[in-house]
């Protein structure tokens, strides 16, 4: 059964009570993560505008170049295709941010996918078999959510593997991750984490002595 969703700022233990083993994150940082956040719908529609204009220019020098002899053509070009390929590389990070301040929907994914999206953003990756079924989330805040863990399980460091042991209920399926000795959890990205989780109909626990996080998910109908 899922437990009630947690006080602002607290994560819960594997009885469901407050984690008594991290402390809670306080309403200071919170807010100051949430001013941040409160900015990103305009950031967003600023720099689409520019990178709109980007796109403009780019194509307008491609053509210029054309008049040029085939030396400098080629030299322009080449220019060219590399910053063309960066633009797009922006637009994709851009377009995954916008993604998160739209209004939280939730939606079949795979969990496979999930779960891979969010390793990617934190190069880590899960030793363990994940079963083929589709949980009911906002994919965009879920995957932040997920890599928040991912990283504070990992540990410091990048290409990170962390031990998950998967148990499902007919309602809800479960990620038990190892969590590394190396680890030092920060109670910010565990308070947004199970706030997220909590919200899509799922949960966070700390069990066996902070040693593993559980993330609870719902299966899709």
């Amino acid at each position: 059964m899922t437990a009630p969703p947690p006080r602002l700022g607290e994560h819960l233990d594997e009885h469901a009570r407050p984690c008594a083993r991290h402390a809670p994150a306080s309403l200071e940082s919170i807010l100051a993560l949430a001013t941040v956040g409160s900015r990103a719908s305009g950031f967003n529609h600023d720099i689409a505008s520019k990178l709109q204009g980007l796109m403009m220019a780019l194509d307008e020098i491609s053509e210029l170049a054309e008049g040029l002899d085939a030396a400098n053509r080629e030299s322009v070009a080449r220019a060219t295709e590399g910053a063309q390929a960066c633009l797009k590389d922006v637009l994709t990070i851009l377009n995954t941010n916008r993604a998160m301040t739209k209004p939280a929907m939730r939606a079949p994914v795979a969990l496979s996918d999930l779960t891979a999206r969010a390793g990617e953003r934190v190069y880590v990756t899960l030793q363990g078999s994940l079963p083929e079924l589709d949980v009911s989330v906002s994919a965009p805040t879920m995957i932040h959510a997920l890599s928040l863990l991912f990283d504070i399980a990992g540990g410091p460091g990048r290409g990170r593997t962390i031990p998950v042991d998967v148990t499902r209920t007919p309602t809800h399926v479960s990620l038990a991750l190892a969590v590394a000795a190396t680890a030092v959890p920060n109670p910010e990205p565990l308070a947004l984490a199970s706030f997220v989780l909590a919200r899509d109909g799922g949960s966070l626990h700390c069990a066996n002595d902070g040693q593993r996080l559980v993330i609870e998910l719902p299966i899709a109908n």
